[in-house]
């Protein structure tokens, strides 16, 4: 991204995106969400359920730059609509414009669906 079209007005500001995931059967795995443009570190990780989980096994949310884990959340074994959760911790790890972000999903037994939102900071640009 062009430096004249950076958001600096906006650095330091922690915004949030919140993105539909799934442990329905075939709809489990990896999500790579596009690059934001601008750097960003995330700052947490939480998630409430929309379709109640199956009552055999926990559900883990987690999120990814590369093959580097960041956070995980653990929704309980038949977890109710408008549970919420969030990942204990978040590993610091700072986005370049074109870094991306995943989520996997995961679950023994199949059922469930959830809402995560990632909280974020933006960060100053780069010297380059």
């Amino acid at each position: 991204m062009s430096r004249q079209y950076y958001p600096v007005a906006l650095i330091g500001t922690r915004l949030q995106i919140t993105v539909p995931v799934s442990f329905e059967t075939n709809e489990q795995g990896a999500i790579l969400l596009p690059a934001f443009g601008y750097r960003i570190k995330p700052i947490a990780v939480e998630s409430v359920v929309q379709k109640a989980l199956g009552a055999s096994d926990d559900g883990t949310i987690v999120l990814k730059k590369g093959s580097d884990t960041l956070a995980t959340v653990t929704l309980a074994a038949s977890a109710a609509i408008g549970d919420e959760d969030a990942a204990p911790t978040v590993v610091e790890s700072n986005f370049d414009a074109d870094d991306q972000l995943s989520i996997t999903t995961a679950k023994s037994t199949a059922g469930g669906k959830a809402l995560v939102t990632i909280t974020y900071e933006i960060l100053p640009h780069s010297a380059s």
